[in-house]
């Protein structure tokens, strides 16, 4: 008799949670200490996080409320700049068409990058039902979402101490580099980040951002050669 694996989609959850969690560490703090360093009561701005829920739009709204911009341009630019959660959940929608609509409403509540990108890979590579869809996706956003919570509390309480000459501005590409690794699956696909990182790095004085547009060239081509040299 064949062992089948075990499916534990609460503790999968908060595992895959934690690792986005330690990832968020840089960003959150930094953010954190940007809000706690505009013209807006640290706790208003740190409010955003729960409201908000979503970083960019998060610091966009916080800096448009620091200088006295109007409620409606503020919620407006938002929503423009969160509009890609609209095509996060015309993909996800075939999963949670069984659940109810409060718990679909509290799912788009939840989410945000790093949820769609867990939630969407668990999805496509494991045959689930709709309680275990549920169960992975609530347990990972809310672990996920509580991490966010304290981490920008922290940098909004920390970010006095922090020294100036820290690199901020860094925290977020690393953020997001870091959230990138777990994706990654097979030589090609390593070849092709490592590739394309180093070529980042060399390239970023290039005006108009093409050193990021020669990266990922560059990155795909060595991805491909290395793909083709493995079928050989």
């Amino acid at each position: 008799m064949t062992d089948l694996p075990r499916v534990r989609p609460v503790s999968d959850g908060v595992r895959d949670a934690l690792t986005v969690v330690i990832a968020y560490i840089p960003f959150g703090l930094a953010l954190g200490a940007t809000l706690a360093s505009l013209n807006v009561d640290p706790f208003v701005a740190w409010t955003s996080s729960p409201l908000i829920v979503a970083g960019a739009s998060q610091l966009v709204s916080v800096q448009l409320l620091s200088e006295g911009a109007a409620p409606v341009i503020v919620v407006l630019t938002a929503l423009v700049v969160n509009s890609r959660h609209l095509l996060y959940s015309a993909s996800l929608a075939p999963y949670w068409r069984d659940w109810s609509r409060g718990t679909r409403a509290g799912g788009a509540y939840f989410l945000a990058d790093p949820m769609y990108a867990l939630a969407i890979a668990r999805y496509e590579g494991k045959a689930e039902d709709s309680t275990a869809r549920l169960r992975y996706y609530f347990a990972m956003s809310f672990a996920t979402w509580a991490g966010w919570m304290i981490l920008t509390g922290a940098g909004v309480l920390l970010g006095a101490v922090l020294p100036e000459s820290l690199p901020l501005e860094l925290a977020a590409p690393l953020t997001f580099l870091l959230l990138l690794l777990p994706t990654l699956k097979g030589r090609p696909a390593y070849v092709s980040a490592a590739t394309a990182g180093i070529v980042a790095i060399i390239a970023a004085p290039l005006p108009l951002g093409l050193g990021l547009i020669a990266a990922a060239i560059v990155g795909m081509i060595a991805g491909a050669m290395t793909e083709r040299m493995q079928a050989a």
